[in-house]
Formats: structure tokens, C-alpha cells, sequence
């Protein structure tokens, strides 16, 4: 089924459509006697008028059918709409557009169908009239026509319909509504009123008819009104006339008309509204607008309106002479040309704020039209009630001299509170009625509590420390309550924070018509002051201890003149060594660097201390010599790396030692740390030199133990070609003897491979089929396996691994080699070889029912050089220690479990 077409015009035919407020209305019989009519003419049994709206087909008359409406996507008429001739189908299961259409492949099962589209005076498609068959049909000329003559009835009953909904309105409107509605005559006679005239002037309706309507005008209104009347009558219109009409009480009310002309009939329509009211808050208004600006023009402060981009609208006088302009001159500026340059910025956050929230106050500098600063105080109202762009009511007061006032104050409370703060000298007072202390920040200070402590009498007494001062300031405090009595006292408290503290108080009272109504006075710490004055007065006593003190002071100036000395010595001697000598703070910041060391590196000591080693350090150090770093600075533990730095002179990395050293205080906490870096380039070149040679070695012995097994096989297979019973047995042991010579040269082939790879310093891996391996194991120790008789079962259940294939096949050579060579004497030795994946590695196994081992004795030994485990064999020790080299080598294991005369379970993981 196709997609329902839709017309250009969709927009505008629905809003047309919603605007005959037609649809989900009930049934109408002129619409049912259309479609009874259009089914008797064409002949058919089904007849619809269909209206489409967004979603769906609506039908307002349908004869013949029950429906009420279909979906907009199954309706023929969605079709019909897209043009104004009778749309026309003979037989819709023959039609691609309609024969999957539900309407047709079920109930009502349509076959013809022919419609002619609903088009009202403004051109938009309502929907459409439509005549339906189920079976298929034509209509002749005749039948379209009047088809196409009832769609037109169709859209005059749906006009019409709008035009009789909206005078029944109309009448609703003009019973009801709280304007005067009237239809009058050029005469000045009203033809109709609406009740709202008896609501509102009290007349009655049969009066108003009666009397000429210039009985109710005010006398001064009477020429206007003949005016607009002669207006009236040469078909003009009036729109918004002001007029005053009597009421039945014999008082005005003003009327705002607006009237319109009907040049063929002579009437005039027009409505009335009772502006009494407003004409009365006008004059208020303007009252209160003349007020306003008499206050405005008069005010001492700065009063003016700005709109939101800061321009000005309007200035008082007494603001703009403040500034030092006229109100012509200000109106011309803005915001932005009065407040200096470097506080525009707080300029555009003000007009954001009042923007947002609708009012704003603060403090705002200006620059005088004679360069001088002024400062105001603003309170700012953002007005947007009326129709015009909104605007600022800005209300300032000067307050220059009074912030200058306030900043001197500012200053002067500033220097005395850090004059008592200097001189520990705080303040008090006690509200004898109310019984409530007060004291200074400083006091609170000297007494250790913090700012929001809120002391008592008790708790100031109970600070100080011994029972007898308590009681003398007790004693003072109501000598002074009873008689005003001022008293000064030095003694000592012990504070919150159990600090000994000598205060000195001074105390003084104030009456009232001869009752005390508070104490007040200082407090002041004068610890300082009284150990001095108690070391006065015991200078005389301690003269030699003090020279003696003043000889041991002159003695560690002289051991610190000759610890500087030493440290240069230091510095002279750390820079005179080839060597990097490094100190460093607690926290790992370096603060010194000898001479080698920016030498070697090229970095400056502002890039040392800025960066530390990070720049010179080798990539691929970087990360670790950072975690043995953080380690040793975490734990006071020695520091030791080994890193390569790079060489200013020729970009080269070379390997140093760095070792580092804590020094610590008698309380054990880290106060610097020293240390050095040692090239040790040559060093690691002589132990990377070594490991080569070791390789080497261990090279060596590979190739002595796996071509000694070919070559034995050669020399057991010659001695057995002479004892061969005949040439059957010596030719098969012929083919044997060619096929160990083959192994041992491709053994040397790839060892030679091997030692190739060896000195490019790289083995790669293979893919290792197992079973090959071991077939090629078997061809080496052929004679081995023919003598005694020997079977290798295998389950490989991994069959190919990656490995370096030469080691592979000498690991298997050794351990089948073993099996073969430590198997019983009157026993087949038996080799099964498994392989499997276990814990996400590959597991190799090799059993066998041999001699077995004494681990117990021989366990710690297993795989050493040279350990051997039974007598009378010719065996070196070699290939156990050679193949667990090899698996360790590439990051494998291997294991052992054996018991003598139950043979050897050999277990590798990789």
C-alpha cells in the first residue's frame, strides 16, 4: 500500500479545517439527505461526507456504513483532496495504490469509489463527497456533474454552519459582555443596545430608543461628537473617541467608542467601554508623575535613568553638577565615559545583576569632568511595567568625604589593634547588672581560648593559678563595685593551654546616679617583661654563668665559621672529583649539584632544580628510578638505582650508580640527603660481556650433549653392521645408519642457525609440532631404541607451541635420552609424552618406568652441573642442569617426582 499523498498547503487546510469547528460534531440531517441523494443518483449503496484532519477521515454524513471514521492512511479521499475534479476509481483491487488497502481486501470490501473534493471560498480541500461499490463501476457525465454540484451543497451547509454558530455567538456576545454594543443611526438616534448600557448608565432600553442621544452627551462634547459623526456618515471609522455620557443619575461617565459605518443601510455599529476609572488613575498619574519630577529635578543626590547598555536617558540637575557637567552634557554619555577605566569590569557585572535580578545597590567611583574620584553609595531599580524598552531608576548619594573619613577610622582601629597585638594588651569590661563579661581578641588570646569562647566572672577568675590571687582580684572586683575603686594587679594564669602567663590588670569602675553599672580596664601579657625583670634582678648572681654562656656562644660562631669553611672545602673538593655529588631536602627538591654534574649533563642549576634528573634520564628508566625514589623518601631507606644518563657532549646514554644517604636529627626525622652517581658504564659492558660468554658456554654444551647422542647411535649401528645376521638386517641397519648420519648433520645445521641467532642477540620463536619433534628424536637415538627395545606413546592435546625449536628438541632429546639410558635391565623402558593447557599455560610431561630417583637424597641436587644420581652409567651431569637453563631461559619451570625402581615423572609449564 502506498503512502498517503499530502497537499502543499497542509498547514493552512488544517487550521481551515479546525476553524469550521465541524469535526466529532453530532449528525445533521441536511448532510444525510446529501448522501442519501448522492447514492440514489449514482446508483451505489455507500455515500459519505468526509472531512480530513491530520490522522484521520472524519465522516460527518455516511449512508450506507456504520463507520465514523478510518485512519488518514486507508482513506480513498486523502487522494480526492490533492486536486478539484471528481477523483474516480473502477476497481480498486486492479489499482497498486489501493489493492492493499484494509478497506479493500476486508469489510467493506471497496471496488468503485469516486469522490469530488469539499474546496471552501478560501480554496482549501475540507475533504471530500464520495460515492462507494463493492463491486466496480464507471459513472457516466450526468452522475459526475451532480456529484460535483452536491460537493458544492456540501461546502455551502459547512460555510453556512460557521456563519450561524458565529451570529449565535455574536448574540451571546451581545447580551453578555460588559461593553456598550449599539447599532445607530446618522440621525443620533440608537436603532439596538445591549443590556451592558442599563448596567452601566442606568437608562432602561425603551428610553435610550426613544431620545436622541445628544440628550446624553456633556454639553462640552457635543461639537465633537457632530464631528465624528459627519466623519461617520462619509464612511470613515472611529477608533478610540472620547465621550461624556449621562447616567440615570445625572452624573458623567467617559465612554471610549469605536464605531464603523454601513454606507448602503446608514447604520453605525459600534461598542462603548466604561474608562471612568482609568481617565480618573490618568490624572493621578500625571499628578503623581509631576511630583515625582519636581522631587527628581530638586534632589541633593544624584537621581537619573540609564538604559541596560549604561547610556544615559536622563539626569537631575544636582547630580550632573556633582559630577561636573550639565544635564545636556550627561544625557550625551554614558556609564562607561564617567567610571575610570580600570573598573569596567565591575561596571558590566552591575548591569548583568540588575538585568537578572531586577534591582541592584553598592559602591560605584566615577571621575569628576575635572579628573577627580567621587564615590557613591547607589541603590538601583530595574523598571520594565510599560511597554517601552525597559530602563534603570538609579538613586546615588555622595559619600567621598565620608569613605575617606571611614578609611582613615579604618586605619587608625588597624594600627591600635595591631598596637595592642604588638603589645599584648587586650581589653575587658564587666555588666555588673546583666552579670556579662567581655573581652578583646588579645585578651581572649593571652587567656588561649578561641574567638567565639564566651567567658563567665567564674571561669575568668578560676585562670588564675593560685588561691590567694583569686581571691585578691575577687577582693578588688567588689572593692571597686562598692566604693569605685580602681586597682592595677600583677599575677599569673594559667591558660587553656596550660601555659604559665604573668598578666598585668588594671581595673576601673562607672556609676550612675551612684550605682555601679560596669568595670572595665586592660589586660595585658607581660610574661617577657617579668622573666627579664626577674633576670635583672638575679644578673648580679649569675654574671659568670652569663660570660660563661657568652663564651660558649663565641665558641659555636667559631664552629659554625668552620663548618662554612668545611662546606666549601666540600663543595671544592665534590667539584674537583669525576664524579656527580648531589644534596638534596627532605622532600627530594635537589639544593646542590657539583661541577660534574653540569658538565656531563649540559643543564643549567635553575633546570636541575626546576626539573631534577627527569631530562638527562634514559626513557625507559624514567618510571622506575621515580619508585625507588618515592620509596626511599617514604622510608629514610638507602637509596640505590642504577640509571643511564645522557652525555651533553655527544648524546650518548651511559650507565651510572646512584646512591643516596639519609641525614637525620636527634629526633630521628630526615634533615637532607647525599649523594652520588658513579659511571659504571664500562662495568655493565664487561657483565653484558660475561653473560655473552656464559651464553656461549652454555651454547657449547648443548652442542656436546645433543651430537653425542647421534654420534653414538653412528658408532652402536657400525659395530652392529659386521654381527648383522644377514643382508636383510644389514641393509635395514644401513638405512638406520643413514638416517643418524642425516640427524647429526641437520643437528649441526641448526646449531649453526642457533649461533647465528646467538651473536644477533635474538631467538626467535617457532611454531613446534610436537609429534615431529619427537619423531626427530627418535631417528636420533635410533640404536638407543632398537637395543632396548624401547616404545614412546604420545597425547598431545596441545599439538604445536611456540618455542625456540632447537632448544625445544634438546629438551626433548635430554629427557627421553635419560629414560632410555636410566631404564631397568630386564625392562622395556616405556616413554609417554602428554602435553595440555593448565591454568593458561602449556604443561609438558615426560614419565617413564625407570630407576627412578631418591629425591630425598638427591633432591636438592637435581639440577645442578655435574650432579649424578647413579652408578656405573656414563653420564655427566649435564643435561638436566642444560635443560632447565633452557625452560628458565624463555620463563618456564619444570619439576620433578620420582620414586627408585618406580620410574620419573619430568613436569614443564610454560
Amino acid at each position: 500500500m502506498n503512502k498517503q499523498p499530502i497537499p502543499l498547503n497542509e498547514k493552512d487546510r488544517l487550521n481551515a479545517l479546525a476553524n469550521y469547528v465541524i469535526l466529532d460534531t453530532s449528525a445533521e440531517r441536511e448532510f444525510d439527505r446529501i448522501t442519501e441523494l448522492a447514492s440514489l443518483i449514482c446508483d451505489v449503496p455507500i455515500s459519505q461526507v468526509s472531512l480530513i484532519d491530520e490522522n484521520r477521515q472524519w465522516f460527518k454524513s455516511s449512508f450506507g456504513l456504520d463507520a465514523t471514521e478510518t485512519p488518514r492512511d486507508l482513506a480513498f479521499c486523502g487522494y480526492t483532496i490533492m486536486d478539484n475534479v471528481v477523483f474516480e476509481i473502477e476497481d480498486a483491487t486492479k489499482d497498486d495504490r489501493f489493492k492493499e488497502n484494509l478497506l479493500v481486501t476486508g469489510d467493506p470490501n471497496i471496488r468503485f469509489y469516486a469522490g469530488y473534493p469539499l474546496i471552501d471560498p478560501d480554496g482549501f480541500a475540507l475533504g471530500s463527497l464520495c460515492v462507494i461499490d463493492r463491486k466496480p463501476k464507471v459513472l457516466n457525465d450526468k452522475q459526475k456533474r451532480i456529484l460535483q454540484l452536491l460537493a458544492a451543497e456540501v461546502t455551502a451547509l459547512i460555510v453556512d454552519r460557521r456563519l450561524r454558530e458565529e451570529l449565535r455567538n455574536f448574540e451571546k456576545l451581545f447580551k453578555l459582555s460588559n461593553d456598550l454594543i449599539f447599532v445607530g443611526g446618522i440621525d443620533g438616534y440608537f436603532k439596538k443596545v445591549n443590556p451592558a448600557f442599563t448596567k452601566v448608565l442606568g437608562w432602561d432600553r425603551d428610553h435610550l430608543l426613544k431620545t436622541s442621544s445628544f440628550e446624553f452627551y456633556h454639553p462640552d462634547d457635543v461639537g465633537n461628537t457632530i464631528d465624528e459623526l459627519k466623519n461617520l456618515s462619509d464612511g470613515g471609522e472611529t477608533v478610540n473617541f472620547l465621550q461624556r455620557f449621562k447616567t440615570s443619575t445625572g452624573d458623567y461617565k467617559t465612554i471610549e467608542w469605536t464605531s464603523t459605518p454601513e454606507t448602503e443601510t446608514g447604520n453605525i455599529y459600534g461598542i462603548g467601554r466604561d474608562v471612568s476609572d482609568l481617565k480618573l488613575k490618568e490624572q493621578q498619574l500625571a499628578a503623581s508623575e509631576e511630583k515625582l519630577r519636581v522631587f527628581f529635578e530638586h534632589s541633593q543626590g544624584l537621581m537619573c535613568t540609564h538604559d541596560l547598555d549604561g547610556k544615559f536617558i536622563s539626569v537631575n540637575s544636582a547630580g550632573a553638577g556633582i559630577l561636573g557637567y550639565t544635564q545636556d552634557e550627561i544625557v550625551g554619555l554614558s556609564l562607561f565615559d564617567i567610571i575610570p577605566q580600570s573598573r569596567h569590569s565591575f561596571l558590566k557585572e552591575y548591569l548583568a545583576e540588575i538585568n537578572d535580578k531586577g534591582s541592584a545597590k553598592g559602591q560605584m567611583v566615577t571621575r569628576h569632568k575635572d579628573g577627580s574620584i567621587r564615590i557613591w553609595m547607589y541603590n538601583n531599580v530595574l523598571e520594565s511595567s510599560t511597554a517601552a524598552e525597559p530602563y534603570v531608576i538609579g538613586n546615588a548619594i555622595d559619600i567621598t568625604e565620608r569613605h575617606y573619613l571611614e578609611q582613615e577610622l579604618m586605619r587608625t582601629s588597624q594600627m591600635l589593634e595591631q598596637t595592642n597585638h604588638v603589645a599584648r594588651v587586650g581589653g575587658w569590661e564587666y555588666d555588673v547588672l546583666n552579670k556579662k563579661i567581655y573581652w578583646t581578641s588579645v585578651t581572649k588570646e593571652i587567656h588561649g581560648v578561641g574567638p567565639d569562647y564566651e567567658p563567665d566572672l567564674k571561669t575568668g577568675i578560676d585562670f588564675y593559678r593560685d588561691e590567694e590571687d583569686r581571691e585578691r582580684v575577687m577582693l578588688a572586683l567588689n572593692r571597686a563595685i562598692t566604693d569605685g575603686t580602681p586597682w592595677e594587679e600583677e599575677r599569673q594564669i594559667i591558660n587553656a593551654k596550660g601555659e604559665e602567663v604573668w598578666v598585668k590588670s588594671i581595673g576601673n569602675a562607672e556609676f550612675e546616679n551612684g550605682v555601679c553599672k560596669r568595670l572595665y580596664g586592660t589586660f595585658q601579657d607581660i610574661t617577657e617583661f617579668k622573666y627579664s625583670e626577674f633576670a635583672l634582678q638575679r644578673s648580679i648572681e649569675t654574671q659568670e654563668k652569663l660570660n660563661d654562656a657568652l663564651l660558649k656562644h663565641i665558641e659555636l660562631i667559631e664552629q659554625q665559621d668552620r663548618t662554612i669553611e668545611k662546606i666549601q672545602e666540600f663543595k671544592f673538593m665534590a667539584d674537583s672529583i669525576p664524579q656527580i655529588v648531589w644534596t638534596s631536602n627532605p622532600d627530594g627538591s635537589f639544593d646542590y649539584c657539583n661541577k660534574h654534574w653540569f658538565d656531563y649533563t649540559g643543564m643549567s642549576l635553575e633546570e636541575t632544580f626546576e626539573k631534577g634528573w627527569e631530562p638527562v634520564l634514559h626513557p625507559d628508566d624514567v618510571a622506575n628510578e621515580k619508585i625507588i625514589w618515592a620509596h626511599s623518601l617514604a622510608t629514610g631507606k638507602p637509596y640505590e638505582v642504577e640509571v643511564r644518563f645522557k652525555r651533553a657532549a655527544d648524546g650518548v646514554y651511559r650507565w651510572h650508580l646512584g646512591r643516596a644517604l639519609a641525614m637525620k636529627n636527634e629526633r630521628g626525622r630526615i634533615i637532607k640527603w647525599f649523594g652520588s652517581c658513579t659511571d659504571i658504564d664500562e662495568y655493565k659492558r664487561a657483565l653484558d660481556l660475561e653473560s655473552r660468554i656464559s651464553q656461549f658456554e652454555d651454547f657449547n654444551r648443548i652442542v656436546a650433549h645433543n651430537l653425542r647422542g647421534p654420534a653414538g647411535s653412528i658408532d652402536m649401528l657400525l659395530n652392529m653392521v659386521p654381527e648383522a645376521a644377514d643382508e636383510a638386517e644389514k641393509s635395514e641397519l644401513m638405512v638406520m645408519l643413514k638416517q643418524s648420519s642425516t640427524t647429526l648433520i641437520d643437528t649441526l645445521n641448526e646449531l649453526m642457525k642457533v649461533l647465528e641467532v646467538r651473536n644477533n642477540r635474538d631467538l626467535p620463536f617457532d611454531d613446534c609440532n610436537l609429534e615431529e619433534i619427537t619423531h626427530s628424536v627418535e631417528r636420533m637415538l635410533a640404536g638407543q631404541m632398537i637395543s632396548k627395545k624401547a616404545v614412546i606413546t604420545t597425547n598431545f592435546m596441545v599439538p604445536v607451541m611456540k618455542f625456540p625449536k632447537m632448544y625445544l628438541e634438546s629438551i626433548f632429546y635430554n629427557m627421553i635420552s635419560n629414560s632410555l639410558k636410566y631404564s631397568k635391565a630386564d625392562v622395556p623402558p616405556v616413554v609417554n609424552i602428554t602435553s595440555q593447557t593448565k591454568n593458561d599455560k602449556i604443561e609438558l610431561t615426560f614419565s617413564d618406568n625407570g630407576l627412578g630417583i631418591d629425591l630425598k637424597k638427591h633432591g636438592h641436587k637435581m639440577f645442578k652441573l655435574n650432579s649424578t644420581f647413579h652408578k656405573g652409567f656414563d653420564s655427566k651431569g649435564v643435561g638436566l642442569f642444560m635443560t632447565k637453563t633452557q625452560i628458565e631461559t624463555f620463563g618456564g619451570h619444570i619439576s620433578v617426582e620420582s620414586e627408585p625402581g618406580k620410574g620419573t615423572t619430568f613436569t614443564i609449564l610454560f
